[in-house]
């Protein structure tokens, strides 16, 4: 069947038909033609990106599955298949983060345990792969996906030790990581948090091309600049960006903080400025609005085009590169959630560049997020041996991970009111201020 006795008019059984043919090129010029026709069909989208696939080009399937979910955002499948596309082109946390989405939909969905487990195994977080693998295995015990992840996981811990020795043990379990830091000594740890671990030896950064605006007007960050949120689908990503923005505007006027022209603003951890680009109007009325990170894609991509604002590339030591008392407002979403060396330091830094009188809200994983975990349910990364445990055990929990992103923080309320109290003055704990995580209000 050709695409011209498709045309002008092109229906299901049609469109089917040439998907159990295996003809990817043609369906997909089918339905390039539907989608013309129906662009508001989430199961045309989905169709193109299973060509897509079949097709080898998992960028263009995240692309078509993304609008699938934008079109159908309960739809299991939809999620699922995005998770998938994002794993396939490289893209591990926001497909991790697009699976679990999926599980809150459908706990049993293959496809996205199947994600999560290959995640998991590729970056080396070997009792969460498998743990997701065991769950496959007793929805679906002879599946072979399962199995040879496993396999992999077993010839990978067979191994000799000296196989895991050079730089690339500074990415592997949390045991081994630690070793070769010990190894290398003091001199490279400070090289890694100063310099970083480039691969290349050459790295060219190309001029920025001009990307279509958001319904902001500014331009959308693609999925793997999303740190997770929403798996990089742009409409819930920017939504989850103004919800979180007027999280921020309800507190402040709750304190009585208004920024006013001349004051600045400080998005510490902004990554590709999720949160930030909605400071649009705080910006134009002559407040100067920063954003950090250490994630130095991110912050090229947020210099290159969110002309607005101003961005500068953290180092993970704690050091802010601005005069005493710079900023009126300093905020951090899910930040402290993720470092474990080095705390204080940094409480103490965002101290120091706070104005007097000024206002810092932080958010954190507390009691209320492990009630919250609980009772809904606990996170793929959440250790095997702390799932059961009904109450927050401890005042400060830390779940070491290999890279940051793998690597969890708890703090007890009572923890931040006598330890945080040492810098600030701790003047509200905002419990669930942002799904599950809490807001620290702080004043100096």
């Amino acid at each position: 069947m050709s695409t011209a006795t498709l045309a002008p008019e092109i229906n299901q059984s049609d469109i089917y038909q040439l998907l159990q043919s295996g003809d990817w090129a043609t369906t997909r010029t089918a339905l390039d033609e539907a989608i013309r026709n129906e662009p508001d069909r989430a199961e045309w989208h989905q169709l193109l990106g299973h060509c897509h696939l079949n097709l080898n080009d998992p960028g263009a399937a995240a692309v078509a599955y993304a609008k699938s979910v934008t079109l159908s955002p309960l739809d299991p499948a939809a999620h699922a298949c995005f998770a998938l596309s994002l794993q396939l082109s490289g893209n591990p946390e926001p497909a991790a983060e697009a699976a679990r989405y999926t599980l809150e939909l459908a706990p049993n969905d293959l496809i996205a345990l199947k994600v999560l487990a290959r995640v998991a195994a590729d970056t080396r977080r070997i009792g969460e792969a498998k743990d997701w693998c065991g769950r496959i295995l007793a929805v679906k015990p002879d599946d072979t996906d399962a199995r040879e992840i496993l396999r992999q996981i077993q010839t990978s811990e067979a191994q000799p030790t000296q196989a895991k020795s050079g730089l690339n043990g500074l990415l592997a379990d949390f045991g081994t990581r630690t070793k070769m830091w010990e190894k290398l000594g003091p001199e490279h740890v400070l090289q890694q948090f100063v310099v970083g671990l480039e691969p290349k030896q050459v790295v060219i950064q190309p001029h920025p091309v001009a990307l279509p605006p958001g319904p902001d007007g500014l331009p959308v960050p693609p999925p793997e600049l999303s740190m997770g949120y929403a798996g990089g689908e742009p409409v819930r990503y920017l939504q989850l960006g103004q919800d979180s923005y007027r999280i921020l505007q309800r507190i402040l006027t709750r304190h009585a903080v208004a920024l006013a022209a001349g004051d600045a603003v400080l998005d510490w951890g902004c990554a590709a400025g999720r949160v930030l680009r909605y400071f649009a109007p705080e910006a134009a009325r002559g407040c100067e609005v920063w954003g950090g990170d250490v994630h130095a894609p991110s912050i090229n991509w947020a210099k290159s085009h969110l002309t607005p604002f101003k961005f500068f590339n953290c180092s993970a030591l704690p050091h802010l590169p601005f005069p005493d008392g710079k900023f009126k407002f300093i905020y951090a979403f899910s930040v402290l959630t993720h470092i474990v060396a080095l705390r204080d330091l940094w409480l103490l830094e965002i101290s120091r560049v706070l104005a007097p009188g000024g206002c810092a809200i932080i958010t954190v994983h507390n009691e209320h997020t492990w009630k919250c975990f609980q009772q809904e349910n606990m996170p793929g990364w959440m250790p095997q041996e702390l799932r059961g445990v009904p109450e927050m055990p401890g005042e400060c929990i830390d779940i070491q991970g290999s890279r940051w992103e793998h690597t969890y923080t708890f703090f007890h309320s009572d923890y931040i009111r006598r330890t945080w109290g040492q810098y600030f003055s701790v003047a509200e704990i905002v419990q669930g201020a942002d799904c599950y995580q809490t807001a620290v209000v702080l004043r100096k």
